[in-house]
């Protein structure tokens, strides 16, 4: 019923590439020799960093083929993107704008978001607990793990949608306040303390705000897919040329998707001192080729499998934005009650 086939996300990290086309095929040129070609109905998205550049042709092309091209700053900051026409049935986006304008289930939705993330997050602090062997961090994990389940008992009894911000906020802070002890083998190279974005001031920070960049893409790339606006989001506030849409789907996907694949490749050691530069006005950036291992990492992640927990079978983690994008648009037309957020189990 929500089959759905992974097409392949192109990133272009190199400055001096040049993307082309030529028939049904994109050509990657460095320097004009020539690096690799897709055929394009092989493509689902571009994600363009930098000042990596697109003829007119490929660019008119993507548009046209329902390929997504998308611009983001070298170090991952999201800038625009071009997409075709919007696919999907306009009365889903009439419900959509009417679910926008009813408070009650925008407080609904909203709830739905947070109580996704939050579980997951919780899930990821129970996990590391059990595998860490130092005792008094495995009882602070558990002991923040509680903090996460009492915002869960009580988000429900929330009536507005500024109110489930707050709780998320708590759930964040008391998350991200253990988060360094989710790392097997401890180093000051990997402390971390809180969130920082503009810039990123810690090596966790740099990478977790990177690829973030990449799964709002995706979520953006899914609803897009199904018909969805992603600038009409119920959670996060909306302005002009924000993907409010795809931030609230992805709230519940960032623990899987993002944080446990950080953690992941920083306990298996694939991740050291010489992969960032160090600014001095304490700003620190992944250097390009980290940059490539990280996306190479991302999109192997996505090939993995996991099981759907509504669903009930095994899937790639790479489709868990496209089924939840579908199973959101099942609640905006009323075919369920509730939006089913993924839970990591």
């Amino acid at each position: 019923m929500m089959a759905h086939h992974i097409k392949n996300t192109l990133y272009i990290t190199n400055p001096e590439s040049y993307l082309r086309k030529k028939h049904d095929v994109i050509i990657v040129e460095v320097e004009k020799k020539e690096k690799i070609r897709i055929p394009g109905h092989h493509l689902g998205s571009i994600i363009l960093f930098g000042r990596s550049k697109i003829s007119h042709y490929a660019l008119d092309w993507c548009i046209k083929n329902g390929v997504a091209v998308t611009r983001v700053t070298r170090s991952g900051r999201y800038i625009g993107n071009w997409a075709g026409p919007v696919k999907g049935n306009v009365l889903l986006r009439v419900e959509q704008f009417d679910k926008y304008k009813d408070e009650n289930e925008k407080c609904k939705l909203s709830q739905s978001f947070i109580k996704g993330k939050i579980y997951n997050q919780r899930s990821m602090l129970l996990r590391s607990a059990r595998d860490i062997s130092d005792e008094k961090t495995e009882k602070s994990l558990r002991k923040n793990a509680t903090k996460l389940d009492r915002i869960l008992n009580i988000i429900d009894d929330s009536d507005n949608v500024d109110q489930i911000r707050g709780f998320e906020g708590i759930a964040a802070k008391n998350y991200f306040s253990v988060f360094d002890e989710m790392i097997i083998n401890k180093n000051d190279l990997f402390k971390f303390e809180k969130r920082t974005k503009r810039p990123p001031r810690d090596i966790i920070n740099a990478m977790l705000s990177y690829l973030y960049v990449i799964l709002n893409h995706d979520c953006r790339t899914a609803l897009e897919a199904v018909g969805l606006d992603p600038q009409i989001g119920f959670l996060h506030e909306i302005r002009p040329g924000k993907p409010a849409l795809a931030l609230d789907l992805m709230e519940e996907l960032r623990p899987i998707m993002v944080e446990r694949l950080v953690l992941t490749m920083i306990n298996r050691k694939q991740v050291n001192k010489n992969d960032f530069e160090f600014k001095a006005g304490g700003a620190v950036e992944m250097k390009d080729e980290f940059r490539k291992k990280l996306i190479q990492q991302y999109q192997e992640k996505k090939q993995n499998e996991i099981k759907h927990p509504l669903l009930d079978r095994v899937i790639p983690y790479g489709l868990i934005p496209f089924i939840q994008a579908r199973l959101l648009a099942r609640k905006l037309r009323e075919d369920v009650e509730e939006y089913p957020p993924f839970i990591y189990q």
